[in-house]
């Protein structure tokens, strides 16, 4: 089998074959050097005997960073693990990772990746990533086209060794057909710069995709995602899992650099409303999906009938610091046509912030709608509401307060790291044991 795989992995970049139970160091040509961080002092975090372990690999904005943390509080030997440049393009959706194996020089990267995968089967039980397409440690085994067809031979070695493999959607295309999403979105595909670009958005990208992961992956955490195409099955856990955030990093009395405060007057109510790609021209299109433009023409006709009110609008701006327009925002607004909420409002609930967005509770097919939104106190919105709905709330600051105060409660039980290292932790037992996710007995309501 070695000759073949080396053959596969151009340059001799393949962990070799492996016997079972055979230490990686004692491999013939094996890199015993741990490019990973030592894990903890040995202590809490056992399950069957064995000290839980996971690897999450690529970034998933920060979620992996601050879950991995918090994971490490609870006893585990978590590490989160990136393999981009940190000039990326995306670097600025980024705080960081526990580490990062990039190197400009092909050689190093290389080495650095096979060390990676050597150490892996006998410190993980777990390797759960990120990324649509990235289901591989070496960026020449990703996918680079919309039929999703190179084969992961790390990932399938890490299999044969028992190592579990977990995924984290990326977004409404990660699994789902676009017909089904548009369906179930009445319509709001329409209003996507990408509906018209198949290489991107399609059924026949999206199915292939959803197919190659739930060959593949033991755990899939769809993120409260509807339940359409592949994103169902036993595969699949549907309450909030790792998109993890920092309670204190988001706190709702952050301190605000002198640099990002905003001017105001007393009485003035600003409104947050933030599109992370605006100006990629990845997005640009006469489109306009998070329904930025009605909520423009919302605030300007309040500011006309003469509501001290101020819109607060942010693009392009590194994650970092947004957090900091976020916390002095008095409303923010998050979108208006998608279904589900996203980044924006999860860490603006964190902050204690009232919340607006188009929130659908109902599922296809009589399926059992999530625990997590109907106890979401995000306040409903469509373009074509939106204006009354920030008029009532700019008149009543009781409910914003009220609302403030559900939305912190809200974020600490539902994405709060430790209330997610928590429920992980329950599903990782249950899937690391043999059985289905979506059969985990766990009540996601209580895993807080």
């Amino acid at each position: 089998m070695k000759p073949l795989l080396d053959k596969l992995f151009a340059g001799g970049t393949v962990l070799g074959a492996r016997r079972r139970g055979r230490p990686p160091a004692a491999r013939d040509g094996a890199i015993s050097r741990s490019v990973l961080p030592a894990p903890p002092p040995d202590g809490g975090g056992q399950s069957n005997g064995r000290r839980r372990g996971v690897l999450f690999l690529h970034n998933s904005y920060y979620h992996f960073l601050y879950l991995s943390a918090a994971l490490r509080r609870r006893g585990w030997d978590a590490v989160a693990v990136s393999l981009e440049p940190p000039d990326s393009a995306n670097a600025r959706f980024y705080h960081g990772e526990d580490v990062n194996l990039w190197d400009r020089d092909p050689g190093v990267f290389t080495e650095r990746l096979r060390a990676l995968l050597d150490e892996i089967p006998g410190r993980f039980r777990m390797v759960h990533f990120a990324g649509d397409g990235m289901m591989s440690v070496f960026p020449w085994s990703q996918d680079h086209g919309p039929r999703r067809e190179a084969i992961p031979w790390d990932f399938l070695e890490l299999k044969r060794a028992g190592v579990k493999i977990g995924y984290t959607v990326a977004g409404c295309n990660d699994g789902i057909g676009q017909t089904a999403f548009h369906r179930w979105s009445q319509g709001s595909c329409d209003k996507c710069t990408l509906q018209r670009r198949p290489e991107v958005c399609s059924d026949m990208r999206n199915f292939a995709w959803g197919h190659k992961r739930e060959m593949m992956c033991d755990l899939i955490a769809t993120e409260m995602l509807p339940v359409l195409d592949y994103c169902a099955g036993a595969s699949v856990f549907r309450e909030p899992l790792t998109m993890a955030l920092d309670a204190d990093v988001w706190r709702p009395d952050l301190d605000v650099p002198a640099a990002h405060r905003i001017d105001r007057q007393p009485d003035e109510i600003l409104v947050y409303h933030g599109v992370g790609n605006y100006f990629d021209a990845h997005y640009l299109g006469n489109r306009d999906y998070k329904g930025t433009r009605a909520i423009g023409s919302a605030i300007d006709r309040l500011r006309q009938e003469g509501h001290p009110v101020r819109l607060l609008f942010l693009h392009d701006t590194p994650s970092r610091d947004v957090r900091f327009i976020q916390a002095q925002a008095d409303v923010a607004v998050d979108q208006l046509n998608f279904g589900r909420y996203g980044a924006s409002a999860r860490e603006c609930l964190m902050l204690g912030k009232p919340v607006i967005a188009n929130i659908r509770l109902d599922e296809e097919d009589g399926v059992t709608p999530l625990a997590s939104l109907s106890e979401c106190p995000i306040v409903l919105a469509t373009e074509d509401t939106i204006y009354t709905v920030l008029r009532d709330l700019i008149r009543d600051p009781q409910r914003r307060r009220e609302l403030g105060y559900a939305s912190r409660a809200y974020a600490l039980k539902w994405h709060a790291a430790d209330a997610s290292a928590a429920r992980f932790e329950a599903v990782y037992d249950w899937v690391v044991a043999g059985n289905a996710p979506a059969d985990v007995p766990v009540l996601a309501s209580r895993a807080g």
